[in-house]
């Protein structure tokens, strides 16, 4: 069917206006349209019998009832191994891919397309333009292909089952669950929109789970000609399709864009919220259309009254009736589902109030300042008393001790105000990291790690019997909002120090705040230059190597082990000054070998996106160049770039730094195909996490003891030695009887000689040297997607 609308003269339709709400009693026609059943619809297939009969020819592909059939048949060089269900667009088995050893998903086109050769041909164009999407919240195409006159598609294997399959088994997501799998969800359209892709069915069932909780979105583009043929109602008004989850502009048949999907993801969001389908009540099939053309908006909170408001807003927003009402672009509707997501300001706090929560907050606030002020006036009166009686009295016998000594008398530590962030039993630190966004996870490992070592110092006694608090707020990986946080972590949180805080961008802006404000800023997860300075800045102190010293170790390593040519080493870099550090770091190594910076060839990505076209192309259009491609970028970026170059069978070798984070790599190549990950170098700043070192150790049974369901990592291993780092200056500042100020522990920072944590490298501070240690070790993957240890040296 056409674009043209549901009025097609030769079947003199109407159109979905035309179709006001049905009155059961009043009309005699409504029983020929039979209730819509969400279960049947996703299992009936596209014209499976009534495409054979109008072309004459037998059907070829598995029709619904011999779909078992097929299991165990020979498909090219896919075995048939399981069933994995069947839709509209076909039936999809789980096959077995002997020549890589893969599992795969395997999708066989219905007979009506595989009949119909200009319908197939535009299927296939669709299927092929999807095809070239590779974005780790999309499930990727791996093969197109044909065997004999079955036509199939090669997919990944997804075993973690759909949002669908939840809904029914368990019900509703948790708000936080929900925003989470609708965000990831709108960075898969964000990719296919920019590559001119519309989706066209998104709903719960479209939105899988890797075994690794990874949320992709399934057959982008394969709907796409099919829904257009098909989305009419038959004689027996029935709908093929999934109309729960239409737009308006689809229902009424008018041309969709972006903003279509937009319409359906908001529709998903609903669900998952609230376990009912938008619209369900309405009745048939025509007047759900109906519904989504001409009902009120849907609102979440009208099914269950304890969902966010700002949850209930963005449905509100992605579901409105007129397409320029709504976001127009899923990056729009992302920025709203990330606030969502930062409502929680403190690690493991998962919580998302709604109004009626904040208000009780709010009432409980000014029940708390009532009752306060009585006490506050309480206080006035005693501490004006003591004043007046105590004070000159202190005065007296101070000018009696100096008359007598000649000497003033020195306050003890007890005796002197505490500084900001120390109170009578606790210490409390904050940090400004990602957790949320594309690094989310190594901020939340980094946390994990200074909390393992935290909570391990409280369990024996604290600091000077004052236990360690972290305060954690989330940037995003953006600078503006990192500057923001730092704000509102000292002069409103009132925290001793930051520690901790993930990324370069982020450090370019808060770094000079610290400085300015001479706070103290311990152990960044970042190499760059500017918290490197020499002589170092009095306030900044590093535990990791520079991002100078990993790359000069893979440039030693490229050069003098595996033999590349120093003029043949390129660089994947993020456009920021992240980026630009590694850059650096690799012209300064390249400088011995006679390399100027501008003949070393650089290409880029922005950050917090896995836009990477362009950066594949240069690098293909000059693979005669390129021997080895050092990649300073986050997981996502890098885990793309690595298998665009071994899908075009470019021989290059690949390096990352350890920014990188090598757990989420090693989990993205697992969930691409572990193949993809074979001899990626990733260099780290910490000792192997599995190894036997007395430091690791020591980590893995804090790890043990406090996050049992956490797997050790390098990431969170980097966050618990920064920990005992500061505990160690904060302990020697107790032990020499001083007070627990900036400038003391500062002091005693600087006076760590010859600490042995036993990681390797013994750390040595001082006035002219903030910089724990300088040792890179190496690690590659293997085909499996698991680390050893190389030596690089």
């Amino acid at each position: 069917m056409s674009d043209e609308g549901f009025n097609n003269r030769a079947s003199e339709e109407e159109t979905v206006d035309e179709f006001p709400p049905v009155d059961i009693s009043q009309e005699e026609t409504v029983d020929e349209i039979p209730p819509i059943n969400i279960n049947e619809i996703d299992k009936t297939m596209i014209g499976a019998d009534s495409g054979a009969e109008k072309s004459g020819n037998q059907p070829v592909g598995p029709s619904a009832d011999k779909a078992a059939a097929w299991i165990g048949r020979q498909l090219g060089k896919y075995q048939i191994t399981g069933l994995l269900g069947q839709g509209g667009m076909g039936v999809v088995y789980q096959a077995h891919d002997s020549t890589i050893e893969r599992d795969v998903a395997i999708k066989l086109l219905p007979a009506e397309l595989a009949s119909d050769k200009k319908m197939l041909d535009r299927f296939l164009a669709e299927a092929k333009a999807a095809g070239r999407l590779t974005h780790p919240h999309v499930v990727s195409i791996h093969e197109i292909s044909q065997e004999g006159d079955v036509y199939f598609i090669v997919m990944e294997l997804m075993t973690g089952g759909s949002a669908d399959d939840h809904l029914e088994s368990i019900g509703p997501y948790s708000p936080l669950e929900a925003t989470r799998i609708i965000a990831d969800a709108c960075e898969g359209l964000m990719v296919a929109h920019t590559s001119g892709l519309v989706h066209r069915d998104i709903k719960p069932g479209n939105l899988l789970q890797s075994k690794h909780g990874t949320i992709k979105v399934a057959d982008f583009g394969l709907a796409k000609r099919v829904i257009q043929q098909s989305q009419q109602l038959t004689q027996d008004g029935q709908l093929i399709g999934t109309p729960y989850f239409m737009s308006p502009e689809q229902c009424e048949s008018k041309t969709v864009d972006n903003r279509s999907d937009i319409y359906s993801l908001g529709a998903t969001y609903y669900t998952l919220l609230t376990g009912d389908h938008p619209y369900e009540d309405a009745g048939s099939i025509v007047q759900i259309m109906y519904a989504h053309c001409h009902a009120d908006v849907l609102d979440p909170r009208d099914v269950d009254s304890k969902i966010p408001d700002k949850c209930a807003a963005i449905i509100q927003k992605a579901m409105a009736k007129k397409p320029d009402d709504r976001y127009q672009t899923a990056e729009e509707m992302l920025t709203d589902l990330k606030a969502v997501e930062t409502q929680s300001e403190r690690y493991g706090d998962t919580k998302v109030l709604n109004q009626d929560e904040l208000k009780d907050v709010s009432k409980r606030k000014n029940e708390t300042s009532h009752l306060q002020g009585k006490i506050f006036n309480a206080v006035i009166f005693t501490v004006t008393f003591l004043l007046l009686t105590l004070v000159p009295y202190y005065f007296w016998t101070n000018r009696e001790q100096h008359e007598t000594t000649g000497q003033p008398s020195k306050a003890s530590p007890a005796n002197q105000p505490l500084a900001q962030g120390i109170t009578a039993d606790k210490i409390i630190l904050g940090t400004s990291t990602a957790m949320t966004g594309a690094n989310k996870e190594l901020g939340s490992n980094m946390v994990m790690g200074m909390q393992a070592c935290f909570k391990s110092v409280n369990a024996s006694g604290g600091i000077g019997g004052r236990n360690l608090e972290l305060i954690v707020k989330d940037d995003g990986y953006e600078p503006d909002q990192a500057h923001k946080n730092m704000h509102q972590l000292f002069e409103g949180d009132k925290v001793f120090a930051v520690i901790g805080n993930v990324g370069t961008p982020t450090a370019e802006v808060t770094v000079p705040y610290a400085n300015e404000n001479k706070y103290l800023f311990f152990a960044p997860l970042t190499g760059a230059r500017s918290l490197r300075r020499d002589p170092p800045d009095r306030y900044v102190f590093n535990l990791r190597a520079s991002y100078a010293d990993e790359t000069e170790a893979m440039v030693h390593y490229f050069v003098e082990k595996k033999r590349v040519s120093p003029d043949k080493i390129a660089v994947f870099a993020q456009n920021d000054s992240f980026g630009d550090d590694g850059f650096a770091g690799v012209a300064k190594a390249l400088e011995k070998y006679k390399i100027q910076p501008e003949n070393i060839l650089r290409v880029g990505y922005d950050r917090n996106t896995t836009q990477i076209t362009e950066a594949v192309k240069t690098i293909e259009q000059n693979q005669d160049r390129v021997e080895a491609l050092i990649m300073v970028a986050t997981f996502k970026p890098a885990a793309l770039m690595v298998q665009q170059i071994k899908d075009r069978k470019l021989n290059i070798q690949v390096a990352a730094v350890s920014f990188v984070g090598s757990e989420l790599l090693a989990q993205q190549f697992k969930e691409m195909g572990a193949d993809y990950a074979e001899d990626v170098i990733v260099t780290q700043v910490v000792p192997y996490y599995l190894s036997s070192a007395s430091g690791v150790l020591r980590y893995r049974a804090a790890m043990k003891k406090f996050y049992p369901l956490s797997k050790p990592g390098f990431v969170s291993l980097e966050g618990f030695l920064a920990a005992e780092c500061f505990v160690e200056g904060l302990k020697k500042t107790v032990s020499s009887g001083e007070a627990l100020t900036t400038e003391n522990v500062i002091d005693s920072l600087e006076q760590i000689k010859n600490l042995d944590l036993g990681i390797g490298p013994i750390i040595n501070f001082g006035p002219s040297r903030h910089q724990a240690s300088n040792r890179v070790w190496g690690t590659i993957l293997d085909k499996k997607a698991q680390y050893k240890e190389l030596e690089m040296q």
